[in-house]
């Protein structure tokens, strides 16, 4: 019965978009839920990293997570328990993954640690609790490659956590997928392919992940000026550089991880499909936002999520990547006029 009231919903998604309808018809099957935006590391482009001040810091608690998922799950297919923090330095996380798992509509869960202070009693809750993904974000193999971007990590402890995690999950039996993010910059691309070997070693699958510096200045300001700023984390090969460097502009056509990204420039369907909720409830259309009043689009705690999916901002925002006449401004207006989607 479930599931085949996810599966209509995700015609009346396709169904939306390529209607032209701004006014969504179906609900948002991919959902992102902050545990909390507190971090153990000082990542350098990492809003949190550096220590956002326009951001407001704290934890979800776990009443407030239960509520949003008893409202979103007749819907929603995938949730990703993680965004701007260390998921784990929230007490309740592991009682998140497994209400969210565990719930009778049967949300798939991911997440995505950094592993520097997990503790042995997480790291079984992790294995045990249902969860479906979880993603170690590792950007090098040695400690001093690696803390040039992951500011206060330790290689060594990463290292061995991951261990502890791969033998638990055999231990218990587990089908959860456990798998290593490595986002190329200019300081670690010489240790790509040590890192492909060691991933094969360790018998789990490495993502390799095209850099983004300043996200959230890009979007505000153009891809121009984030080259001006931050070029020089950017990598050398072309291989793992999705940027033209001489015309700073996205490259027509890039070639990452298992395939060819023909089109980066494409029609973006987020505000269709998806949806970042704060752990303070506030909504945003997706992760590369999530503090600036101008686009938030409503607060879970405070509104019917219903409501706020077809409310006058998330309208505005499918409006604008539509290329309808409106006269709000969203995120997606910024977006699009920074090259990074086009209008259908």
């Amino acid at each position: 019965m479930f599931e085949l009231r996810k599966k209509f919903n995700r015609l009346k998604i396709k169904l939306g978009y390529r209607l032209r309808l701004s006014k969504a018809i179906g609900m948002p099957k991919f959902i992102t839920i902050d545990p909390t935006n507190h971090c153990d590391l000082k990542c350098p482009l990492c809003p949190t990293g550096v220590g956002d001040k326009s951001v407001e810091y704290g934890l979800l608690k776990l009443d407030q997570f239960k509520e949003i998922i008893d409202g979103i799950s007749k819907w929603a297919q995938t949730l990703s328990i993680y965004s701007w923090g260390e998921a784990t330095l929230n007490k309740s996380f592991i009682d998140m993954i497994r209400y969210s798992s565990q719930n009778p509509h049967k949300i798939r869960s991911t997440t995505c640690l950094n592993l520097n202070h997990i503790t042995d009693e997480q790291i079984k809750g992790l294995i045990t609790s249902n969860l479906d993904i979880l993603t170690i974000s590792i950007d090098g193999i040695t400690q001093e490659v690696y803390e040039k971007y992951r500011v206060g990590g330790d290689l060594e402890t990463v290292f061995n956590n991951l261990k502890k995690l791969i033998a638990a999950k055999k231990l218990y039996k587990s089908k959860t997928r456990i798998q290593w993010a490595f986002i190329v910059f200019k300081h670690n691309e010489h240790q790509v392919e040590e890192a492909k070997v060691m991933a094969k070693g360790f018998g789990i699958p490495i993502e390799i992940k095209e850099a983004m510096p300043d996200i959230k200045g890009v979007l505000q300001g153009s891809i121009e000026a984030m080259i001006d700023t931050h070029g020089e984390w950017l990598p050398d090969n072309p291989k793992y550089n999705p940027y033209d460097m001489k015309n700073k502009k996205r490259k027509s056509e890039f070639k990452y991880n298992s395939g060819t990204r023909k089109k980066p420039v494409e029609f973006c369907k987020r505000p269709w499909q998806q949806t970042f909720i704060n752990w303070n409830g506030d909504v945003f259309p997706c992760g590369c936002v999530h503090t600036e009043e101008q686009h938030r689009m409503g607060n879970v705690f405070q509104e019917d999520f219903k409501d706020i999916w077809n409310g006058e901002k998330y309208v505005a925002a499918r409006k604008e990547l539509l290329d309808q006449p409106n006269s709000l401004k969203t995120i997606c207006h910024t977006c699009k006029e920074n090259g990074f989607f086009a209008t259908m």
